[in-house]
């Protein structure tokens, strides 16, 4: 998926801008449908990649459809580059509340502030994931996991090995899971058909041709 995602980007000049804004798109109405009407709360967990810039799309739509969105990011702004620090920038105009939480210390403050979500949405580990998932985002994970709410995981959920399916220390339990392009194979093996809940795949305008 990964070469996929390259090619896409450098056969078919297809710009990350616009993959990220169909995967967020996906991952904002998965959210809205498990939450409804009756809990309208909804927190973003990003990373600093293109995975949390898929958070940051997500976000964006919610806080439009009227939902009361706030965005954590477990890293150093200045660590967000390309897209993803474009959509991050668009949330800031737009006045979504976006707190950085690069250390164990900073995601513990701020967990006062995403008590009660309605939804989660997990953006904060892609399938580039290798080793033991570090902190924050550790914290971050076991945190999701003692909430009593749906999780929606971005393309997979934090921590799962996307070859393996087993989990890199800590993995986000997801409710759903909106996959992008093809189904990755962790999702189908080992602890991670558990994990990833329900998958749906969502197209993000990948070429017909790469996905043959």
């Amino acid at each position: 998926m990964r070469e996929i995602d390259r090619r896409a980007r450098e056969r078919f000049g297809i710009p990350e801008g616009v993959l990220m804004e169909h995967a967020g798109t996906a991952a904002a109405r998965a959210a809205h449908r498990l939450c409804g009407l009756r809990k309208r709360k909804a927190v973003v967990l990003s990373g600093a990649g293109a995975n949390g810039g898929d958070g940051f799309v997500a976000a964006r739509h919610l806080s439009n459809w009227g939902m009361s969105v706030r965005v954590v990011l477990l890293a150093e702004e200045a660590k967000v580059r390309g897209a993803a620090q474009v959509n991050l920038e668009i949330l800031r105009r737009l006045r979504v509340p976006v707190s950085a939480a690069p250390s164990t210390a900073s995601w513990r403050r701020s967990t006062g502030k995403i008590r009660n979500a309605g939804v989660i949405l997990d953006a904060m580990l892609g399938t580039g994931v290798e080793g033991s998932v570090r902190e924050p985002i550790a914290s971050a994970i076991r945190w999701v996991n003692r909430q009593n709410c749906p999780v929606v995981a971005m393309d997979i959920p934090s921590g799962l090995s996307a070859d393996t399916g087993r989990p890199c220390g800590d993995a986000v339990q997801a409710t759903v899971t909106v996959t992008c392009g093809l189904p990755k194979i962790g999702l189908a093996k080992g602890q991670g058909r558990k994990l990833s809940g329900r998958v749906t795949v969502a197209d993000i305008s990948l070429p017909r041709v790469l996905l043959r």
